[in-house]
């Protein structure tokens, strides 16, 4: 007989015999321990609940469940519903002082020694706490306002949102924190709290430019979702410039072109300003001569939304100038297949000319280029021949 029936391997890899049963694996111990303690915790003080949290690792899954669990739980009785929020929103404001400045960029190593031994070290291993406590502070908060109940004051929370959003870029080399704090305007925003509009100028230029540089769908969603927000821009005041070149880096972005809120997105924009159209339509133009069949067709289908979407000068500026010049390449360009192309993109306005008022738009711009159909290519068509042979293929 086999001497090793009977017998059952323990969880840490030994063996028990007798027919015992193997000791329960150590991530439920753990659970089992945080729960007790998290329950224990609801009648803590805000200090002691601060304290406690710390000890949890919210890069992991499941301390951040337990986080949310223990605040999520937390009654309008509780004595925590009235102090926790508070507590945080003094301790995140308490950042502002000298002695607590933020984490900010990481310092470049300089050739010189310090005077002190390790005082390099200190200064960062201060500024990593720092960028700890934040975070822990910025998902905490995130949980008081997410609550399912309405048992925190969002508006009492504002003034500590609002400084950690004014200074997102200091911690433009932590992502998590990052992210955590934009996941908190994104809230205050889509949940319409009173002073959401102060948490978009930093939060929304991070949000898409996290969309460029990952492309995951889920981040273009994320930026579709807060479409509205752009509209309290000023995208006339150069302040924002940085943004304009975000926005128009979008329209040749694959992850925009490619999904359905990021075409979406896309056809939006174009209503936000004139000059932010015109910057657009031309880096469109710009894409024609050597686009990909589905790309082509994606400007289509943006430059459609695009035109139902806008209304008075925008739509005589798309209509008369834009598209106008399309439908003369459609004809005048000085190779097939460019020709080719550009009927590619106005395909998305064939396609759709059933819809009301389509038909007579392109019969409109048609009409004069079929008539004069043997008189030279028009100047604006000629510059766009020639800004596209240019480009390196």
């Amino acid at each position: 007989m086999n001497q090793n029936l009977g017998k059952t391997i323990a969880i840490g890899g030994g063996e028990q015999g007798g027919g015992k049963e193997a000791l329960p694996p150590p991530s439920s111990a753990i659970e089992k321990r945080q729960y007790h303690h998290s329950s224990s915790l609801q009648n803590s003080s805000p200090q002691e609940f601060l304290s406690s949290a710390t000890k949890l690792d919210l890069k992991a899954k499941s301390s951040k469940c337990t986080l949310k669990s223990l605040i999520h739980s937390i009654p309008s009785s509780s004595p925590l519903s009235s102090s926790l929020h508070t507590f945080i929103s003094d301790s995140i404001l308490s950042f502002r002082n000298p002695t607590h400045s933020p984490p900010s960029k990481k310092p470049r190593r300089s050739g010189r020694k310090s005077n002190k031994d390790g005082e390099d070290d200190f200064d960062l291993h201060k500024q990593q706490i720092s960028a700890e406590k934040l975070h822990l502070l910025a998902h905490v908060a995130f949980l008081c306002v997410s609550h399912p109940k309405k048992v925190f004051s969002p508006l009492d929370l504002l003034p500590s949102v609002q400084l950690l959003h004014d200074n997102l870029v200091f911690f433009e080399s932590d992502s998590s924190l990052l992210l955590e704090i934009s996941n908190l305007c994104e809230l205050y925003w889509k949940e319409n709290l009173q002073g959401r509009e102060m948490l978009i100028s930093q939060s929304l230029p991070f949000l898409v430019s996290r969309s460029l540089t990952l492309k995951k769908k889920v981040d273009v969603h994320r930026v579709y979702a807060l479409r509205e927000a752009f509209t309290l821009f000023d995208f006339e005041d150069e302040s924002i410039e940085d943004l304009k070149m975000l926005l128009i880096r979008t329209v040749i972005a694959p992850i925009y072109l490619k999904t359905e809120d990021g075409r979406k997105f896309l056809g939006f924009i174009f209503g936000l300003s004139m000059q932010l159209m015109k910057e657009a339509l031309a880096m469109i133009k710009s894409q024609i001569a050597f686009g990909r069949k589905s790309v082509l067709e994606a400007y289509g289908v943006i430059l459609f939304r695009a035109w139902k979407g806008i209304d008075g000068v925008l739509k005589e500026e798309f209509e008369d100038g834009f598209l106008q010049s399309l439908i003369e390449g459609s004809i005048y360009a000085n190779s097939r297949v460019l020709a080719a192309s550009v009927r590619r993109v106005l395909g998305g306005f064939v396609s759709q000319r059933i819809t009301d008022g389509v038909e007579n738009l392109l019969f409109r711009l048609a009409e004069p280029v079929q008539l004069s159909k043997f008189r030279p290519a028009s100047s604006m068509w000629d510059s766009f021949n020639y800004s596209a042979i240019q480009q390196p293929s």
